[in-house]
């Protein structure tokens, strides 16, 4: 396919150069003309720009109180397991505590009923003993022992009041058991109703975590599509810093043009007065010198590409060719300085008019070599090699124009 462009571009030259040798014949308003249009584009590029960064502020704007509004509920929900987790270990405390209540209301349980059956078999053996003997020998005996009926009636209420004692103990034995019984299921309800209320809390705190879970995830990913639109902001605002810079730079080509049509308004204005005949320079055809000699790496290429740094173009003008730091910049064709000079975005740069509405930019220089006006053959030295303006490193911006729009430099290149 390029072979054909090639022979195609070929037979349009060689049917369509007059012999003159002039290849374009547009008048400098028709420049003029053309350099305003594309400037006209490149602000529509602007605008379109500013118009993207402005809806993705807009975005970014409604993310981030979306971004806010998750973590206040993240904040929210992580005090509330802090309170259930709180509310968790008291419970927690108390349950531990009434299993310590439970354990020694069962000790005791178990000694007072140790104490009933002890007190129960005492009584037991004392009601038989008696039992068995106040009957017999024992009254006669505890009868003939007393010195008086006071001494035996004395015996016999000691007797009453020892069996009356052996049964208010062990009713009070009995009563004890039922108290620490009753106690002891009233600390195991207590318990029950402690461990269910942990078992809601624990429930709750569940709840909680899975709803933390879900806020963070969705929280991660607003965050996640915060800096991807800050990376949308941040690739618009370079495109948009390189519109400008193209603009700028399309500003001093039109300046140049409107001085190149006022000086050539004045030549012809002097001819006139003087009687001779004015000529046009018109570029003869012939195929460009390679502009830097020292090297052939061409490290960006004429398109589009991605912007090396921050406001370089994406849409780049010509082609970059790296070579060593105060290498020659020499002119790719015969013509005249219409520009040499500095500007923020080309560096120290050089625009050489080779007539018919051709032009060629030299840009980064480390300095220049030639100077405004001055007329220059192919093969002189116009500059030298550098990194000024806006640049990733030492190399050599070569543009070509034609009536004021950049092409490819490949079409003039051997």
């Amino acid at each position: 396919m390029k072979k054909k462009v090639s022979v195609f571009l070929a037979f349009v030259l060689l049917f369509l150069t007059p012999v003159n040798g002039r290849i374009f014949a547009s008048s400098a308003n028709q420049k003029l003309s053309e350099a305003e249009r594309q400037m006209k584009e490149l602000e529509d590029q602007l605008n379109s720009a500013k118009q993207l960064i402005s809806s993705l502020e807009g975005s970014k704007a409604d993310i981030e109180s979306r971004v806010a509004e998750l973590d206040k509920q993240l904040s929210a929900i992580s005090s509330q397991i802090n309170d259930l987790s709180e509310q968790l270990d008291e419970k927690t405390a108390e349950i531990n505590e009434a299993q310590k209540e439970l354990d020694k209301t069962g000790e005791e349980l178990e000694q007072a009923r140790e104490d009933v059956d002890e007190q129960y078999a005492d009584m037991k053996l004392r009601i038989q003993y008696m039992y068995e003997n106040s009957m017999t020998s024992d009254f006669l005996n505890l009868f003939c022992r007393s010195g008086s009926i006071t001494e035996l009636l004395n015996a016999v209420e000691y007797i009453r009041q020892l069996s009356e004692y052996d049964r208010e103990m062990l009713t009070d034995y009995q009563e004890k058991v039922n108290r620490v019984a009753n106690l002891k299921v009233e600390i195991e309800e207590e318990k029950t109703a402690l461990e269910e209320d942990r078992a809601e809390l624990q429930e709750l705190k569940a709840v909680s975590e899975e709803q933390q879970a879900t806020v963070a995830a969705l929280d991660n990913a607003k965050k996640n599509e915060l800096m991807q639109v800050n990376t949308y902001i941040d690739q618009a605002e370079n495109t948009a810093e390189a519109y400008e810079n193209e603009i700028a730079a399309q500003n001093e080509v039109i300046a140049e043009i409107r001085a190149e049509i006022a000086r050539e308004e004045e030549r012809k204005r002097a001819a006139e007065e003087s009687g001779e005949t004015y000529e046009e320079r018109n570029y003869d055809g012939g195929v460009f010198l390679w502009p830097c000699p020292a090297s052939h790496r061409v490290t960006s290429d004429y398109g589009l590409r991605s912007s090396p740094t921050a406001g370089a173009s994406t849409n780049h003008k010509g082609i970059d060719i790296g070579a060593p730091y105060g290498s020659a910049i020499v002119a790719a064709a015969p013509g005249e300085v219409t520009f040499a000079g500095y500007s923020s975005g080309a560096g120290n740069y050089v625009i050489i008019n080779h007539g018919s509405g051709l032009r060629t930019v030299y840009m980064h220089c480390s300095s220049l070599n030639v100077s405004q006006g001055q007329q220059v053959s192919a093969g002189d030295t116009v500059g030298y090699v550098g990194s000024t303006g806006i640049s990733t490193g030492n190399h050599l911006h070569f543009g070509v124009s034609e009536n004021g729009e950049y092409v490819s430099p490949w079409n003039y290149l051997g």
